[in-house]
């Protein structure tokens, strides 16, 4: 696309010039006088066609340039508009500037409002049909962008299930002490009082001690008071023993001196693995007091080696407008554990729901929102493409952050860069994070002709780069098969599961539900074993394909039908599905000695890694494009995959953010799941190779 220049000695003249070089259907883009004459800015009519048509343009072929193209049209027509209204003419609706307006009235700062509608698609700006639409896409990225536990069950809510020290920090009258009291009587209420210990530093307030004293009483548990100048250590004595230890903190002024000693007694030695800091937002405050809350004890607590990485809104019936306080957990990478809205103990806490908290912050009354359109107008005197400059923004920080979270990412943009797999790219894998292998199944997947490589995993079950292909020049390595948990897409050998009873491995092989085992010396399909001798296992919610679905958990005991080993079938029922398939069921079979925990544990992975092969297949695809041999094709394509999959179900509130800004790059709507996410990494690789070439970035 060109838009061309033209100059003459009057309006006139110059206009003239337009229909000779372009035709009667060239679009004004700008007009002016100058001490020459006039001066005209245009583009054809088949040129700006070609920009709608740059959607249906091979994504793969030419990644760097359609998300492009279609931005700069969406600026062609901000300068029509800007146009048509300088000459008086009825201008068309912008739907970024009315977004702008909801954001700003909603309590979102101006930088942020700017961010997300600078990204809004061109097909749904310009038009008043379409602002719902703008709408229900301006509240899917918001959501995309805060880390969040929601839709919990009562059982496995994190903040109940954590063990070690939580301190709850915040604020003068934020709700600490209630807030505590709230989480005490949860969790007695599913752990009994004996493992708790309620902790208070508040000796400023008067009477602050005796309240949490009263629901200590009333729950029956131990509480004890931190002398002024004691840090947890001196309470070692009475932490031996205790599953939780929660610390009601005093309230102190972000902009008190003394924080920085108070945030510092909260880090025990013993268990400073184990501690975690929580912070209070009151969602009634101001976003700029937010902000500087967040910001100084975030900094503070990082002096003492601590992180503040969750936090609970509180007061959200007493606030007006969400959106600062929304707008601070984006900013400062937070992560919503909890929200309150009263003083009922425990009643008033609640799991977050997302979705609603951002759709009521924006509902505020546009048209008191004076502020907010004098505001957008100051901010675009200068007519500047902005979402180029946005998409731009969006492509460096995307990359910076994929750089930063993803483990190995950068060999990975090497080995892309390069097009050949390094020498020793697969012999490097794995150093010191091994902890899973997920083996794939031995035939491809059906219209397919390749094997999907096998699968590295860390401690938390997130895929590890690069993965390990299955030929001859790129053998399985042997630390792999030393691995301590083994996940397969298939039931192997019986002389395999053997050896794993022998060396105490652990392993998880998926089932069909006809399979055999033997159970008291007679054969039985595993679907009719657990149907009339399985043993429920507690509720889980798990993340699964862009939502939380509850995960259901049955055990049989039974012996192999080959080696008459121990081991134990396990039936899953996924719950809150779509209404075609609200439940899906997968059967596997686990070592004899595969605890509850670890059985929940082996289930989330295996059910949140099975669009693996999918994947792969969908990013070998994309890659079909380029000359590549066919080995490095697949091991790029499972590195693509297996970073998709770090980056979906990675649950520190940094992905969250880098979620969201892929889902914006990708141009879709609806759940963030990985065949949304593994087109916009590919587009952020390839459009950073173009701002690096134009010399607009500097390689790290």
């Amino acid at each position: 696309m060109t838009i061309r220049r033209f100059r003459a000695a009057s309006h006139k003249d110059a206009m003239r010039k337009v229909r000779d070089a372009l035709g009667d259907d060239a679009v004004i883009v700008s007009s002016r006088k100058t001490t020459q004459g006039a001066e005209i800015y245009a583009i054809g009519e088949a040129d700006l066609a070609k920009l709608h048509d740059a959607e249906d343009i091979d994504a793969t072929a030419t990644p760097d340039f359609s998300g492009i193209a279609q931005q700069l049209l969406s600026d062609v027509q901000d300068m029509r508009a800007m146009l048509h209204q300088q000459q008086g003419d009825k201008v068309a609706d912008d739907n970024r500037k009315r977004l702008y307006r909801q954001l700003r009235a909603g309590g979102y700062s101006d930088t942020l409002s700017r961010q997300l509608v600078a990204l809004l698609p061109s097909a749904l700006n310009h038009s008043n049909k379409t602002y719902p639409e703008a709408l229900k896409w301006l509240q899917q990225q918001i959501v995309a962008r805060i880390s969040h536990q929601s839709e919990m069950q009562v059982h496995d809510w994190e903040l109940v299930q954590h063990q070690g020290v939580m301190a709850l920090v915040g604020p003068t009258g934020v709700g600490k002490t209630t807030t505590t009291a709230k989480l005490a009587a949860n969790y007695v209420m599913q752990h009994g009082n004996d493992s708790l210990l309620l902790v208070t530093t508040d000796s400023y307030r008067i009477g602050a001690q005796q309240q949490l004293a009263i629901y200590a009483e009333l729950l029956d548990v131990q509480m004890h008071a931190l002398a002024d100048g004691d840090t947890l250590d001196s309470l070692a004595e009475k932490m031996q023993g205790k599953r939780l230890v929660l610390v009601d903190t005093v309230g102190m002024s972000q902009r008190d001196q003394r924080l920085a000693q108070k945030i510092a007694a909260l880090g025990s030695a013993e268990k400073r693995d184990s501690t975690r800091i929580v912070l209070l937002l009151n969602a009634a405050a101001q976003q700029e007091t937010l902000d500087e809350v967040a910001r100084i004890y975030q900094r503070i607590a990082s002096v003492s080696d601590l992180i503040i990485q969750d936090c609970i809104l509180t007061k959200l019936d007493e606030t007006a407008r969400m959106g600062g306080v929304l707008d601070t957990v984006i900013r400062h990478k937070l992560t919503v554990q909890a929200t309150s809205t009263g003083q009922r103990v425990p009643e008033d806490i609640q799991v977050p729901d997302v979705e609603q908290l951002v759709a009521d912050s924006l509902t505020a009354d546009v048209s008191q929102s004076a502020l907010a359109e004098s505001e957008w107008e100051q901010g675009n005197e200068k007519l500047e493409p902005s979402q180029v400059f946005a998409h731009g923004h969006l492509i460096q920080s995307s990359m910076q952050a994929l750089r930063n979270q993803v483990p190995h990412f950068q060999d990975f943009v090497q080995a892309w860069k390069q097009r050949v797999l390094p020498e020793n790219w697969m012999n490097a894998a794995f150093p010191d994070e091994l902890n899973m292998i997920r083996w794939a199944a031995p035939q491809p997947l059906q219209g397919w002709h390749h094997l999907t490589p096998h699968l590295g995993l860390n401690k938390q079950g997130l895929p590890l780069v690069p993965p390990v292909l299955r030929s001859a020049d790129a053998p399985v390595l042997p630390d792999m098969a030393l691995a301590p948990v083994q996940l397969f897409d298939y039931l192997p050998q019986t002389e395999l599961l053997e050896v794993f009873s022998e060396h105490q491995t652990g392993w998880l092989a998926t089932l069909n539900l006809n399979h055999k085992v033997t159970v008291q010396g007679q054969p039985r399909a595993v679907s009719e074993l657990v149907k009339k001798h399985g043993i429920p296992l507690s509720k889980h919610t798990i993340l699964y394909r862009g939502e939380r679905r509850r995960l259901e958990l049955t055990i049989a005991a039974a012996e192999s039908e080959q080696s008459q080993q121990l081991v134990q079938v396990v039936y899953a029922e996924l719950h809150g599905g779509p209404s075609k398939n609200p439940i899906q069921r997968r059967y596997w079979l686990a070592d004899g000695h595969c605890t509850a925990e670890q059985v929940v544990e082996r289930a989330r992975t295996m059910m949140q890694l099975e669009e693996y092969a999918r994947l792969t297949r969908l990013a070998w695809r994309a890659l079909g494009k380029f000359d590549l041999d066919g080995d490095t094709q697949l091991a790029l394509a499972g590195a693509l995959a297996a970073v998709t999959l770090h980056v979906e179900y990675h649950s520190a509130a940094q992905f969250a953010g880098l979620r969201g800004e892929l889902l914006s790059i990708s141009g879709k709507r609806g759940r963030v799941q990985g065949d949304k996410l593994l087109p916009a990494i590919l587009h952020v690789m390839h459009a950073y190779e173009s701002l690096v070439a134009a010399g607009r970035e500097i390689e790290a």
